[in-house]
């Protein structure tokens, strides 16, 4: 099944290799890329002369208005940041849980959604607890995260799509568990924003944030923040600069208000070419049904699941596709699945090692004839 509106020849990458990776690094469309390119080259050839003050205070709102159509959200409530991991300590040192209280996440995560919350940790006293995926991913759910929530939690900070095994989680779910016990709901989209729909204002989440680079297509360099509206109103950024103001061309060295909006997050100066490229990339997806892509990334999943299981692999990913995305990983009895990655890699079909696993990761750029191409490569490294 393809995705209405696909264009593979946007991707000329698969007349060279079979690519199952966008869960490391998605592929990005040269319409994308294109215009992030000529906004460096004539900055670096003309410099200010083709982009004045006020282009620069408003270079940002491309991106922050597609973010806002892409994730059910009003624009005054989103940021662009640097990365994810930028925009989460922002919000985590502004919270920065004292002692007796605490953060919940999994042993399972991707680093940067906990690391922020042990070095406040350091400071302060609170404690991170880490909900249980790696001994047994079958066992992992909300329900397994909702025994370590209390009303002492100050957050749950956790991965919409786990990067690791696949799994999913129900934002409204986790939402629902973190209020009714007076915490905060901060979700890493990254792993699912461009292959999953969100409503963010549907799933009550306070805190969303998804880096550009994997399944949102786009370059290195940029993330999306969204603050909800009763959050925005009390948060104070821990960082600030000239930027943060309502009016950054003030340039006034006394200390001014702070922008009313999300855009107080936006302390400084960055890779507005980035910016760009993810605003055009978020647009780029905007012409395929994000419905689509996530019923075509399951299938392929499926496809892929099925075939592991042929050939005896242990799946880290849920069997039911209900609870899955595009990624799928897996071990191999006997064998080191990240060698078993890295020979993949080198026989041209491009998945990562981690964690001892080999993970594959499709979204709609992809194929089930992939698919096939990686079992089969698959098939003849086991041998």
């Amino acid at each position: 099944m393809a995705v209405p509106g696909l264009r593979r020849e946007d991707f000329p990458a698969f007349d060279r290799f079979t690519y199952l990776n966008t869960a490391s690094a998605g592929l990005v469309p040269a319409s994308v890329v294109a215009p992030a390119h000529e906004f460096e080259a004539e900055l670096a050839q003309a410099g200010t002369t083709g982009m004045d003050e006020d282009t620069e205070v408003g270079i940002l709102e491309d991106a922050r208005h597609a973010a806002a159509g892409l994730l059910g959200a009003g624009p005054d409530c989103i940021a662009i940041g640097t990365s994810f991991t930028e925009a989460l300590c922002q919000v985590a040192w502004w919270l920065r849980p004292g002692k007796n209280r605490n953060v919940v996440s999994t042993d399972g995560d991707f680093p940067s959604v906990t690391y922020p919350w042990h070095r406040i940790a350091e400071d302060t006293g609170c404690e991170v607890r880490l909900t249980g995926l790696l001994d047994d991913p079958a066992g992992f759910g909300v329900s397994k995260i909702a025994d370590q929530v209390d009303s002492a939690t100050a957050a749950i900070c956790i991965s919409h799509v786990q990067y690791l095994t696949g799994h999913v989680l129900d934002l409204a779910e986790l939402a629902t568990l973190a209020h009714d016990n007076g915490a905060l709901l901060i979700v890493d989209a990254t792993q699912s924003a461009g292959q999953i729909p969100i409503d963010v204002t549907a799933a009550g989440a306070d805190v969303l944030i998804a880096g550009s680079y994997k399944w949102l297509c786009s370059t290195f360099g940029a993330a999306v923040c969204y603050l909800q509206p009763a959050l925005l109103a009390r948060f104070r950024p821990p960082l600030a600069g000239w930027r943060s103001t309502e009016h950054p061309y003030a340039l006034d060295a006394r200390w001014l208000p702070l922008a009313s909006t999300a855009r107080r997050m936006e302390y400084s100066t960055m890779s507005y070419s980035a910016a760009i490229a993810l605003g055009r990339a978020i647009r780029y997806l905007g012409g395929l049904s994000l419905a689509d892509v996530a019923a075509h990334n399951a299938e392929l999943a499926s496809q892929l699941a099925d075939g592991l299981a042929g050939l005896g692999a242990t799946l880290l990913t849920p069997r039911d596709p209900a609870r899955r995305a595009g990624t799928v990983a897996a071990r191999f009895p006997g064998r080191d699945g990240e060698a078993v990655a890295a020979e993949l890699t080198r026989r041209g079909v491009i998945v990562s090692p981690r964690v001892g696993s080999t993970r594959f990761s499709m979204h709609f750029y992809n194929s089930s004839d992939d698919v096939e191409r990686a079992l089969a490569g698959l098939a003849d490294v086991l041998r």
